[in-house]
């Protein structure tokens, strides 16, 4: 089977076990994506269709089945798409030519080497919530298995032996099966946090209290810092906070009642309370002493945190997830829009020239003067960010971008034109779309080819960037511009702005090692079709 038909059924396949999963109220990995378009609940309340002949039209259905009709829409071209692949793919065969291109760039170590990583990268990517999310991708309790990151309802904790019909913490339920429920079984992903508003503001560390003196968890030294005394039979309530020295409270302390309130103020020096706010002589409760430490967190693996916190409590390695995943997805739609559009303008105008080829090259020298940042950032700031999509950013992106694509293919068409297989194939009869589709394009795509690498790094500097200005994605995005700008603003906590900062130059310096390799390989000077 060739590429185009193999192309073909994978397209029909992810559009049917989308559409399946979809049914049966799955989610799988990426896939999932597909029918993420759910409108939110202020949208269903307020949800208009204007009509031309009916006047305004109270319609709040689509919007609330606006997750599942454009999921079925998506699929169906997915469909569609594949189904003319493999029609239209039968009796394909590369070019001797391109397989020449190809094998050239092969040969280049340093492009190819890249591409094999980014397309690891992808893989990666495509995994979705199996490798990040907070999630549990397999649990088994009292006989019974659930799939709970693979199924779009929400659990609660009375199905998994709690009291309360809240969503349950799957972090949380994992530490109360190991006391509790020894033989049932819970897995999560090895990143166990969602990409966004998942917060984890403190850490505690415990401490142990060796003849009145608090040490390390290792017992070896007298802890030194800022600690807090938990209550024995509640973890989440405490009994004093403040400063200790050589393992003993010195200086001011705080005091809390049995409810976790704040009930007063002490003054210590060296382990001997020299002052209270408190009436009478209090009894002095040690409890169970931990130390605790507030975001931005750093690398910790008994926490989870892989590559730390920034200063919300999100995990970093969750975010650079999220974000690679939000700006691949983005890549690919600002390609096919793009291009698209780019090349079948420029083909037009290098085709019929005259007076449309006039008019465009007006229209595109106006739109070419047009800052595309600064129109986002107006748009952005007439529709309050939390409105703003990623579709939102990459429409104004593309009005703008197919240009520079449509002035190589205008170029390229126009000399194409020219040539004897294009009088030979208006000769026989061929039609319009014919000769430019199937016999000037194929001769001109290389050009094209090897713009595609620079305009993905394009759009990785132009969204990164927005983000970072604050124009960007909304908080519900993964942004690695935002995760940058908040390391920017706390230097002392160098793990946050070291580890996008390196993301982002890999992922760059890889699309441009692709990028030059490519451009190498498909040099026109190099491979030519027609002489």
């Amino acid at each position: 089977m060739n590429f185009p038909r193999k192309l073909g059924v994978l397209l029909i396949v992810a559009a049917v076990l989308a559409m399946v999963s979809n049914h049966f109220g799955y989610a799988l990995p990426s896939l999932r994506w597909l029918y993420s378009f759910i409108a939110t609940p202020e949208q269903i309340l307020d949800a208009e269709v204007k009509s031309y002949w009916f006047g305004e039209v109270n319609w709040p259905w689509l919007r609330e089945h606006q997750g599942d009709v454009i999921g079925h829409v998506l699929c169906a071209v997915m469909t569609l798409a594949g189904v003319i692949l493999i029609v239209r793919g039968k009796g394909f065969h590369w070019n001797p030519l391109t397989i020449r291109k190809m094998s050239r760039f092969k040969s280049i170590g340093r492009g190819y080497s890249s591409l094999k990583l980014l397309i690891v990268l992808i893989v990666i990517a495509l995994l979705d919530q199996a490798l990040v999310g907070k999630q549990a991708l397999v649990v088994r309790h009292d006989g019974k298995w659930s799939f709970p990151a693979f199924e779009k309802r929400i659990h609660l904790e009375n199905e998994y032996g709690g009291e309360s019909a809240e969503e349950v913490d799957f972090r949380e339920l994992k530490k109360r099966f190991k006391t509790d429920y020894p033989d049932s079984l819970i897995v999560m992903p090895p990143v166990p946090w969602d990409q966004s508003f998942d917060s984890d503001e403190k850490v505690t560390k415990d401490l142990v209290l060796i003849n009145g003196v608090i040490h390390e968890a290792s017992g070896n030294k007298p802890f030194n810092g800022f600690a807090v005394a938990f209550q024995e039979k509640n973890r989440d309530l405490k009994v004093r906070s403040g400063r200790i020295r050589n393992g003993l409270l010195a200086g001011p302390a705080q005091v809390y009642d049995e409810a976790g309130e704040l009930a007063g103020r002490e003054e210590w020096a060296g382990g001997t309370r020299t002052s209270t706010s408190l009436k009478g002589d209090p009894e002095i409760v040690q409890g169970r002493w931990a130390q605790v430490i507030y975001a931005p967190l750093p690398p910790d693996l008994k926490s989870g945190h892989f590559l730390g916190t920034d200063s919300r409590g999100w995990d970093i390695l969750a975010q650079l997830y999220g974000g690679m995943q939000v700006l691949f997805k983005a890549s690919i739609l600002y390609i096919i829009l793009t291009y698209f559009f780019g090349i079948t303008m420029g083909a037009l105008m290098g085709y019929f020239g005259g007076v449309f080829d006039l008019v465009m090259q007006r229209v595109m020298e106006i739109m070419s003067n047009v800052p595309s940042l600064l129109v986002i950032m107006i748009i952005i700031a007439n529709l309050g960010r939390d409105r703003v999509t990623l579709g939102t950013i990459l429409l104004v992106f593309c009005i703008f971008s197919w240009i520079g694509i449509a002035t190589y293919l205008r170029t390229a068409t126009f000399k194409e034109k020219a040539r004897d297989y294009v009088n030979a194939a208006r000769v026989i009869g061929a039609p319009t779309h014919r000769v430019i589709f199937r016999h000037i394009l194929p001769n001109v795509v290389a050009t094209i080819v090897t713009l595609i690498p620079f305009s993905v790094s394009s759009v990785i500097t132009s969204l990164t960037a927005l983000d970072f200005l604050g124009f960007g994605l909304p908080d519900r995005y993964p942004s690695w511009g935002r995760l940058l700008s908040d390391g920017v603003s706390n230097l002392s906590s160098p793990w946050i702005v070291s580890s996008v900062f390196a993301m982002l130059v890999l992922v760059l310096l890889l699309v441009t090692f692709v990028g030059e390799a490519i451009r190498e390989a498909f040099d026109p000077r190099t491979f030519t079709t027609y002489q």
